[in-house]
């Protein structure tokens, strides 16, 4: 089984939603030692919001992209592959000012 574990707050170790997160991926994973884990800190490793830029660089030939465009692609045919490929989804998402 491969669980997708997404974290999102800016506090780094302060974070409560953070804490949580780790806790239940522990749990699942003291559950099914087998669980594959993969996981994206969307903090430390922005996606940018999908853009026009997003949307051109997806449909530019590969061998004809700029830079730009080839990281954007690269990391949307990414994150996508994570996502489809999970068969589970942690979301730590903040809730600042609470």
């Amino acid at each position: 089984m491969k669980l997708l574990h997404i974290d999102s707050s800016i506090l780094g170790d302060n974070s409560a939603s953070r804490q949580l997160s780790r806790e239940v991926v522990q749990a699942w994973k003291a559950a099914d030692p087998s669980i594959e884990v993969v996981y994206r800190d969307l903090a430390a490793d922005a996606i940018a919001h999908f853009s026009a830029a997003t949307l051109v660089a997806g449909g530019t030939p590969e061998d004809v992209r700029d830079a730009a465009q080839a990281f954007e692609a690269k990391l949307s045919a990414e994150t996508l592959e994570e996502f489809l490929a999970a068969d589970a989804v942690v979301i730590g998402a903040p809730m600042y000012n609470f």
